[in-house]
C-alpha cells in the first residue's frame, strides 16, 4: 500500500505541487481579511480548487469540449461576482472593504463568496497552465505575488507561514517541471521564450499597478511634511488667529498649502467655521459682518444647553408622541414617512482638535455643533448668534486642544429630507411647531424641550432674514434672481431649492480655479461668462441666488480638512481655508450647501457609507502603458514576422557581392551557427563533411558537392566564381529543408503532447 501511494504520489507530482501553490495562495489572499486557517472558508477553497484543477486536466486532453466547458463557466463565475459585488450600493462597500483589508467595512459573506469566485479559479487555472501545460516560471511567479501584493496595497501584515510555502512550492514545481521537461528531451537553447516571458510579465506588472485604485492622498504624507518640508507656521497671528473685517481668506490662505494648524482625530469631519458674514457689499463686491451676529451672544455652556435639544431623532420622537396625544397630528403635516421610518438617528459626535502650535481667537465648529470643552486653559468661551465658538478678544493658548461635540452633518440630515421631515415653507413650520409644543407642554411631556428649541431656532432665522439683510436682498440684480429661478423652477421647499442650485453648479461645467483672475469679479461675471473661480465666488453666487429665492442663507468662511491616510486622523491647513452657505432648512435648523465641489454634502445615504474613502485609478497611466505596449508588441510581431526574412535576403544579396572565398566561409559559418542550431547537437565542432552529411541525413536535403567546396575554401585557400554559386544554391536548398524539418517536429510534440 505504501509502495503504491508513492508510486501515485511520484506520478502526479506535476499536479499535486501546482494544486498545493493554487490552494496557499488562495488562502493566503483570505488571511488578508482576518479567515483563520481552519475554517470552513479552506474546506471550500480545497474543494473548489480541486474542481478546478480536475476541469483543467479535462481541457487538457480534450481542447474543444474542455474550452466551451471553461467558457461557460468564466461567464457563470463573472455573472455571479458582479452580482455579489455590486449588490445594493454599486460595488461602493466592497470596494471600501477590499482595499482597506476589512477595516473600513463590515465582512460579510457575500464579499468572501465574492473572493471565492475570482481568485480561487484564477490562481487554479493560472497555476495548472503555467506548471502542467507550458512551464513559464516568470508568469508563476507573478500570480504568486498577488496575495502578498494584496496585503501590502491594504496595510495588513504578511504571514511569513504564507510566504514559506509559496516559495517553496514554487521551487518544487521548478524542479519537477524542469526534471521532466529534461528527461523528454524538450528542453532547447535559447533566450526566445525567456524574453517573451519577462516583457509579458512587466506589462502585466505595470498594468495591475495602474489599475489598483490609489489613495487620494498618500499615507502617512504629513508626517513626511512634518520631518522634512516647511511645515512651521511663522506667519502674522492677525492673518489667522482673529477675525476678517471683510470676505475673501480663503482665497488668500490657500497660498500657504504647507502650513498646519489643526491635527483633528475622530470620525468623518465636517466642515468647520471659523467666521460668518450677512451683509453683500455690491459696490466692492465683498462681505461683511453684522455686529449683532458676530459679537459673543452667549456663554459655551448656555449654547450646549439648548443645542443639545436639537435632535432631530428626539424632534421624530416629539411628532409621533403628539400623533399619539391628538390623532391625526401626523396625517395633517404629511410626516407619515418620517413617524414609520424606525431606524432614524442622529448621534452626537467628538473630534479632538489639537492645534500645531497655534492660538486662534475663534474654535473650530461645524454648523450643528453643540459645544466646545477645552482640555486645559481658563478661557471663557463664548458663541454668536451665527454659531461661530470663540474668545471675546484674546486668541486660546498655541498648544490648547480640545474636543468639539456635535450632531451628526451627514446621514440623519439626508434621511430627514427623504423622509419629508422639511417638507414645509416657514409659516407652516412655524405652525407645525407651535402646535407641537403646546400638545406636548398640555401632556407634560419633556419632548416639549427639543421641540420649543427647534421653534426657537426657526424663529431666530425668520427675525435674521426679515430684519438683518432684507434690504440687502433687493440689490441682488434681477438676472441673477431670474436664473435662480429659472434653476429651480417647479420646486416647493427651500430644501429642493439649495440642493437644486447646489447640482447645478455641480454638474454645469464651473471649474475651480484658485488662481483665476477674472476680467470683471462680478457675481453676473462669473455666473454667465467665466463659469471659473475661487470658493469665494460660488460661496457668492450661491448665497445671493438662494436669497433671492426667499430662502435664508449666510456667507461663511472656515476649513474643510484634509485626509492624511491614517484611520481616523485629518489635518487642517492653510490650503484647507474655504467659503461655503449655510442654509436655514425648515425642521432642521442651519446646514452646510457645497456648491464648489460634489462632496460629502452633496452625498445620499446609500453612498455615505463612503465618506473619507477617496480611491482613483490613474486611467491616464493605463492608457500610456497600453499605447507603448502595443507599439512594442507591434514592433515584436514584425520583427518576428518580416524581419528573419529580410535578414536572409540581406545575407545572400550580401554574400553574392563577396570573393568567392569569403562568400563560401561566410555560407559555411552560417549553416553551422544558425540554420543548424536545434538540429543538431554542437554543430560547430563538426568538419564540413560531418555538418553536411548530418545535415542531409536528418533533413533529407541535397547538399551536392558543398563539403568539397567548404574545405577547398577553409583550408586550401581555393575557390572559383563556380564554386561560389554552387554555395550559395547548396545554401538555399539546406536552409529550406531545415525550416521544413524544424516545423515537422513542433507537429509531432504537439501530438505527443496532446496524447499524454
Amino acid at each position: 500500500m505504501k509502495e503504491k501511494m508513492t508510486e501515485f504520489f511520484k506520478s502526479r507530482s506535476r499536479e499535486i505541487l501546482p494544486f498545493a501553490l493554487s490552494s496557499v495562495m488562495s488562502i493566503g489572499v483570505f488571511s488578508v481579511y482576518s479567515i483563520p486557517l481552519f475554517s470552513f472558508w479552506t474546506a471550500g477553497i480545497l474543494i473548489f480548487t480541486a474542481a478546478m484543477f480536475l476541469l483543467c486536466n479535462f481541457t487538457n486532453k480534450h481542447r474543444l469540449a474542455g474550452g466551451i466547458m471553461i467558457a461557460f463557466l468564466a461567464f457563470f463565475l463573472l455573472r455571479t461576482f458582479f452580482t455579489l459585488v455590486f449588490g445594493y450600493d454599486w460595488g461602493e462597500g466592497f470596494q471600501r472593504w477590499f482595499l482597506t483589508g476589512a477595516e473600513e467595512a463590515e465582512t460579510q459573506t457575500e464579499y468572501l463568496l465574492a473572493l471565492m469566485v475570482s481568485f480561487v479559479p484564477f490562481f487554479a487555472v493560472s497555476v495548472y497552465y503555467f506548471s502542467c501545460v507550458l512551464y513559464r516560471m516568470s508568469f508563476l511567479t507573478l500570480v504568486s505575488i498577488i496575495p502578498f501584493a494584496l496585503s501590502v496595497k491594504v496595510l495588513t501584515d504578511i504571514n511569513n507561514v504564507y510566504i514559506a510555502l509559496t516559495a517553496m512550492l514554487n521551487i518544487a514545481v521548478l524542479m519537477t517541471c524542469l526534471r521532466e521537461e529534461r528527461s523528454k528531451g524538450r528542453i532547447t537553447a535559447g533566450n526566445r521564450a525567456s524574453v517573451f516571458s519577462a516583457a509579458v510579465f512587466a506589462f502585466v506588472l505595470l498594468i495591475v499597478s495602474a489599475l489598483i485604485p490609489k489613495e487620494s492622498e498618500a499615507r502617512y504624507y504629513d508626517e513626511f511634511e512634518r520631518l522634512f518640508m516647511d511645515s512651521s507656521n511663522n506667519r502674522r497671528l492677525s492673518d489667522y488667529s482673529v477675525f476678517s473685517e471683510f470676505s475673501g481668506g480663503p482665497d488668500l490662505f490657500r497660498n500657504y498649502s504647507n502650513k498646519y494648524l489643526y491635527m483633528l482625530y475622530g470620525d468623518e469631519p465636517p466642515y468647520f467655521k471659523r467666521q460668518t458674514f450677512d451683509l453683500y457689499d455690491y459696490d466692492n463686491l465683498r462681505w461683511y459682518s453684522d455686529p449683532d451676529y458676530s459679537e459673543p451672544f452667549c456663554l459655551n455652556d448656555e449654547w450646549a444647553e439648548e443645542a443639545r435639544k436639537r435632535s432631530l431623532e428626539k424632534l421624530r420622537s416629539a411628532v409621533i408622541a403628539a400623533d399619539g396625544y391628538s390623532e391625526g397630528f401626523i396625517a395633517k403635516y404629511k410626516l407619515s414617512k418620517l413617524a414609520e421610518y424606525g431606524n432614524f438617528k442622529d448621534e452626537l459626535k467628538i473630534m479632538n482638535v489639537v492645534p500645531e502650535n497655534f492660538g486662534a481667537v475663534y474654535y473650530l465648529a461645524p454648523a450643528r455643533a453643540v459645544s466646545i470643552i477645552p482640555n486645559t486653559g481658563r478661557d471663557m468661551i463664548y458663541v454668536t448668534r451665527g454659531g461661530v465658538f470663540r474668545n471675546r478678544e484674546l486668541p486660546h493658548e498655541p498648544d490648547l486642544s480640545y474636543q468639539v461635540v456635535y450632531y451628526d452633518e451627514f446621514l440623519s440630515r439626508y434621511y430627514w429630507l427623504e423622509l419629508g421631515g422639511a417638507d414645509f415653507d416657514n409659516d407652516e413650520c412655524y405652525e407645525m411647531l407651535s402646535e407641537l409644543c403646546d400638545i406636548l407642554i398640555e401632556n407634560n411631556d419633556p419632548l416639549y424641550e427639543n421641540a420649543e428649541a427647534f421653534l426657537n431656532v426657526h424663529t431666530a432665522a425668520m427675525d435674521y432674514r426679515t430684519s438683518e439683510y432684507e434690504e440687502n436682498t433687493e440689490e441682488i440684480p434681477p438676472k441673477i434672481k431670474a436664473f435662480a429661478e429659472e434653476i429651480t423652477e417647479g420646486l416647493q421647499y427651500d430644501w429642493q431649492k439649495a440642493e437644486a442650485l447646489q447640482i447645478y453648479f455641480n454638474t454645469n461645467g464651473y471649474i475651480y480655479d484658485l488662481n483665476y483672475i477674472p476680467a470683471d469679479p462680478s457675481v453676473e461675471y462669473f455666473l454667465f461668462e467665466s463659469k471659473r473661480g475661487s470658493c469665494t465666488h460660488y460661496a457668492t453666487a450661491f448665497v445671493l441666488m438662494a436669497r433671492s429665492l426667499g430662502l435664508t442663507a449666510r456667507y461663511t468662511e472656515g476649513y474643510s480638512p484634509d485626509i492624511t491616510g491614517r484611520d481616523n486622523v485629518f489635518s487642517v491647513k492653510d490650503s484647507c481655508s474655504h467659503a461655503y452657505p449655510e442654509v436655514y432648512i425648515q425642521n432642521m435648523g442651519w446646514i452646510v450647501f457645497e456648491p464648489t465641489v460634489a462632496g460629502d454634502y452633496a452625498h445620499n445615504p446609500e453612498t455615505e457609507a463612503n465618506m473619507g474613502f477617496e480611491m482613483k485609478i490613474d486611467y491616464s497611466l493605463v492608457f500610456v502603458i497600453c499605447v507603448i505596449s502595443g507599439i512594442m508588441l507591434f514592433l515584436a510581431l514584425a520583427a518576428i514576422l518580416f524581419l528573419p526574412a529580410a535578414a536572409e535576403r540581406h545575407f545572400v544579396r550580401r554574400i553574392g557581392k563577396f570573393p568567392p572565398e569569403e562568400c563560401i566561409r561566410q555560407v559555411y559559418l552560417r549553416l553551422s551557427r544558425k540554420i543548424s542550431v536545434g538540429i543538431i547537437k554542437n554543430p560547430r565542432a563538426m568538419t564540413p563533411f560531418e555538418l553536411a552529411s548530418e545535415l542531409e541525413r536528418l533533413t533529407g536535403c541535397e547538399t551536392d558537392n558543398f563539403a568539397f567546396i567548404a574545405e577547398n575554401a577553409l583550408f586550401d585557400q581555393n575557390a572559383d566564381p563556380a564554386g561560389k554559386a554552387a554555395a550559395i544554391a547548396a545554401y538555399e536548398n539546406i536552409r529550406a529543408a531545415a525550416k521544413a524539418y524544424l516545423k515537422e517536429q513542433k507537429r509531432l510534440r504537439r501530438i505527443v503532447r496532446k496524447g499524454r
